[in-house]
């Protein structure tokens, strides 16, 4: 098929132009687990964690409503964000304390520190766990946000800064 009439520079011009709405918007940088304690002895902030693993298609899709909220994006200066495979193998310190990897079957298992931010009860994907400056939970909710709910979310995150 040729298009006359029109140079390549302004064809590739017109198709990026009409793919920056999927580009737009990039969620905050996630940070790493064993990141975060170092990070709030420089900057407190409140932690935002998603609990997930790489086989749950529900976590995929929040994920990718994440990439696509432009609030997300543009609140996520205001917290430390941290998605956590709850099926890791990794030791990690967490507060000082250890946690690691648990076997529940042959080739099954969850992270203790999953566990523990999970709280008491049936461990779900996608789980959300926000926690304040002094690591306390604030929030819980097993299952997916909705785009409503991840913005009271973030709105109760920003009422949260001094």
């Amino acid at each position: 098929m040729k298009i006359t009439g029109l140079n390549k520079s302004y064809i590739v011009w017109l198709v990026l132009i009409g793919l920056s709405p999927w580009y737009g918007h990039a969620q905050p940088r996630a940070v790493k687990i064993t990141e975060v304690d170092s990070l709030m002895e420089q900057q407190a902030k409140p932690i935002l964690i998603l609990l997930s693993t790489a086989w749950c298609t529900y976590c995929q899709m929040q994920q990718h409503q994440l990439q696509k909220n432009p609030d997300f994006a543009e609140r996520g200066d205001l917290f430390y964000f941290i998605t956590f495979d709850a099926e890791s193998k990794a030791d990690i310190s967490f507060q000082g304390q250890p946690y690691s990897f648990r076997p529940t079957g042959k080739n099954t298992g969850t992270h203790e520190l999953a566990r523990a931010l999970n709280g008491p009860g049936t461990l779900a994907f996608p789980t959300w766990v926000l926690l304040d400056q002094q690591y306390q939970v604030l929030f819980r909710h097993g299952g997916v946000l909705t785009a409503t709910q991840l913005k009271k979310l973030l709105d109760a995150i920003a009422g949260l800064q001094p």
